[in-house]
């Protein structure tokens, strides 16, 4: 059998992501087409293991593929993020729980926010959970959501068949207006016991999620998030170009690629682009090696992935916003892929993964500090 090269699949299907990409930006959620080309390329079983027919793939190859699919369709590249976070939380699901997903669907999608947990009162075999939260990422396409719970002190992250919960008409975002972002809602809904993971408790896998990926700690997970904002950013740079060879500025004698500050800020953004990436995927590189190894991951290990990510994010914002000046006001006309870029990186920089606020969360774990975003230190 040939082996899967994810960075193969993902250029498959870019042109059936591109033709629907303005579907998700007017709908608030992909397209069923975009859906079915990331199920049938194998983007949406990334992080499946290969126990389970899923393709396991390593972060730098995942990073490749995910940034591929974002020049495409940012969105895409979002669900992408959501389902494979999901695979990668399941490596602590209870066997009959992870049999239960495989048996769903060929390829299930699933959703997932670890944002304001809900009330959850244990109730017989299982929990009765009551209240909502925001950032579930491809709800509205899912087949299963999980999100987090309070019980007796102890966090849990339970999940259910989307049908099951109340999905509100929220998202109405600057950017990422695809990914379908929406709030839940709970009212009293029964989660049973095996479908939910206790996140207070030691990490322990099993058989079937004991590859090098798994062995990565929890801050493995916005590389997906990082992937995006450099594919952002890569759409920006090719726009730009395209821009620049016809375009004649107002009272100019030429095109705007003459044109020294145009020159400036391109380059500017191409090196942002180049030193971000090459940072970021010799960052996860690094850490995979180490999970490979057998290695445990000390907290100051887990900060330098959530510095390469808060730092991924900030600077292609920036990078595209140098290419937004570069344009002038080629990039104000929604449509444009400069302006989408502009619209979906400054949404993307503010996400809890890498926002500027995590520069400060490394300083504390560098610092011996307690740290003030508990993912970090999760293994």
């Amino acid at each position: 059998m040939a082996s899967f090269d994810a960075l193969d699949a993902a250029e498959s299907v870019g042109n059936v992501l591109r033709e629907h990409a303005d579907f998700g930006e007017q709908a608030g959620c992909l397209a069923p087409a975009s859906v079915e080309a990331l199920r049938r390329s194998g983007m949406l079983s990334l992080w499946r293991p290969q126990s389970l027919d899923g393709h396991e793939c390593d972060p730098v190859s995942y990073a490749r593929a995910a940034e591929k699919i974002a020049t495409a369709d940012t969105a895409a590249a979002w669900l992408m993020h959501g389902v494979s976070a999901a695979w990668f939380d399941l490596r602590r699901g209870t066997p009959e729980f992870v049999d239960e997903i495989i048996g769903s669907a060929p390829v299930p999608v699933l959703a997932e926010t670890f944002n304001k947990p809900m009330r959850a009162i244990a109730h017989g075999d299982g929990y009765t959970v009551t209240g909502s939260t925001p950032f579930a990422s491809g709800c509205r396409v899912a087949e299963w959501i999980g999100h987090t719970a309070i019980a007796d002190d102890r966090l849990l992250l339970m999940y259910h068949p989307a049908d099951t919960l109340e999905i509100a008409d929220d998202w109405n975002s600057l950017g990422m207006r695809g990914t379908a972002s929406n709030t839940i809602v709970a009212r009293e809904t029964f989660v049973p016991r095996y479908r939910t993971i206790d996140l207070s408790v030691p990490l322990s896998r099993t058989p079937r999620f004991d590859g090098p990926l798994y062995r990565m700690p929890e801050a493995v997970i916005p590389v997906a998030v990082a992937a995006v904002s450099l594919g952002a950013l890569r759409s920006a740079l090719d726009a730009t170009t395209a821009i620049a060879a016809d375009k004649i500025p107002f009272a100019a004698p030429s095109t705007l690629k003459h044109r020294p500050l145009a020159q400036l800020q391109f380059g500017r953004a191409l090196a942002t682009y180049r030193a971000a990436r090459a940072y970021f995927h010799e960052c996860i590189e690094r850490a995979f090696g180490q999970a490979g190894r057998g290695e445990a991951f000390a907290l100051r290990e887990k900060a330098d992935l959530f510095l390469a990510f808060a730092h991924t994010l900030q600077t292609c914002a920036d990078g595209v916003r140098l290419l937004a000046k570069a344009v002038g006001t080629s990039a104000i006309y929604k449509g444009n892929a400069i302006e989408r870029a502009l619209r979906d990186t400054e949404v993307i920089s503010h996400h809890a993964f890498g926002a500027e606020g995590r520069f400060a969360t490394v300083a504390q774990a560098y610092w011996d500090l307690d740290v003030d975003f508990p993912l970090l230190a999760m293994d």
